[in-house]
């Protein structure tokens, strides 16, 4: 019998991210594969930038983490910029944050949103205590937990209000403590302390298990079966929740080694789908288009944080969905999606907003829709530079 495509999909970029900060601060911490994500690319770019004016486009990681990098360590004044859609997407929890540091940052338009101008600030190097807003992003609390080891005595922050993407920051805990940095969470209080020698780890990255979220998708729907490589045990990303939330939908994964072998098996299907997506948003999408191309109705909550993404997540599924025949309704955190009883016949251009994760999901569809298109496909490179080749697979 032969054997199911191999597909090595990209490192996680959420790792490298991290990693490309830490390693600003501590030279011995390097990583391998560097992804080849244009996300990543961006942050590595904007935080060796000789220059004065940062352009990190689109990339909300790449802002954030560049932030707390200049606000605490800059030696010259920096203007931080991005698309027009990056004006659009706030930081002020993470200025707010920066400022009660002694960091010296101004809004050049809208407070609250880029561009921003950072000043050179002798005080914020020496650290201390926070307090920050944990409902708005993970990586606000990320940022700070990243450059706090480089500062003089440590950043203490406390968390105000229910923090939103927890596997996030555990991912954050997790490969700061694996480097070598002290990091202690007790309640609602993170405490990160400056290393007693300098850091050194070589870090082999795993791949994405956002971008694996997609195949599970397509053989939920099509029953083809594939094999993703490189996924150890454990995970420290908290997608790789997606092998469990699949099984819903009949998709089996078997392990050999660091590859999963992803199937379908005979499984009764539920009647409808509900769940709090709170942890894990970037699942939300492919969760969706699941439901959607199995007929079943569902419920996605927890979806506060999709509204501030490359685009607003949840209007951009629900005008896509709709034009091919969902009916959906929505809140500022929740998403129904009803499914028609039988799928139109289409043949329309599906618009995807400059979002790279909406391109992937109408991708999985296509196998309901072969005529569908799919509006400017090479957003992908976002995140994953290779995925229609893979996807061809």
């Amino acid at each position: 019998m032969k054997k199911p495509p191999l597909i090595t999909l990209p490192a996680s970029k959420s790792i490298g991210n991290r990693l490309l900060v830490l390693g600003k601060l501590f030279p011995g911490i390097r990583f391998d594969p560097l992804p080849a994500a244009r996300d990543t690319i961006l942050l590595r770019n904007a935080l060796n930038y000789p220059g004065t004016h940062i352009d990190v486009r689109d990339a909300g990681t790449a802002m954030r983490f560049a932030l707390a990098y200049y606000g605490l360590f800059t030696s010259r004044t920096v203007i931080l910029d991005g698309t027009s859609r990056m004006r659009q997407r706030p930081v002020g929890p993470l200025v707010e944050a920066l400022r009660s540091l002694g960091a010296q940052i101004e809004y050049l338009e809208r407070p609250g949103f880029p561009p921003l101008r950072i000043h050179p600030s002798e005080a914020a190097v020496q650290g201390g205590e926070v307090e920050l807003d944990a409902g708005v992003s993970s990586q606000f609390i990320t940022a700070l937990m990243l450059v706090a080891p480089g500062t003089r005595q440590g950043i203490r922050i406390q968390l105000q209000g229910m923090p939103v993407s927890r596997p996030y920051i555990r991912m954050t805990t997790l490969l700061m403590q694996q480097a070598g940095v002290p990091v202690r969470q007790t309640g609602d209080s993170i405490e990160v302390l400056p290393p007693v020698r300098p850091p050194a780890k070589n870090f082999r990255l795993e791949s994405d298990w956002s971008a694996a979220a997609f195949y599970y998708a397509r053989t939920a729907l099509t029953g083809r079966p594939v094999r993703l490589a490189y996924f150890p045990q454990p995970s420290v990303q908290g997608d790789a929740v997606a092998e469990k939330l699949f099984e819903n939908f009949g998709v089996q994964t078997h392990r050999a080694g660091d590859i999963l072998h992803l199937g379908r098996h005979a499984k009764p299907l539920p009647d409808k789908f509900e769940i709090d997506c709170r942890d894990f948003p970037d699942l939300a999408q492919p969760l969706a288009v699941t439901c959607f191309g199995l007929r079943i109705p569902c419920k996605l909550t927890g979806l506060q944080t999709l509204r501030i993404k490359e685009t607003d997540r949840i209007q951009a599924l629900e005008t896509e969905l709709g034009r091919v025949g969902a009916s959906t309704r929505s809140g500022k955190d929740w998403l129904e999606i009803i499914p028609p009883a039988e799928f139109p016949a289409f043949n329309g251009r599906i618009r995807t907003y400059n979002d790279h994760r909406m391109s992937m999901s109408f991708a999985v569809l296509q196998s309901l829709f072969p005529a569908m298109q799919i509006e400017d496909p090479e957003n992908v490179a976002k995140s994953y530079p290779g995925f229609w080749e893979d996807w061809e697979k």
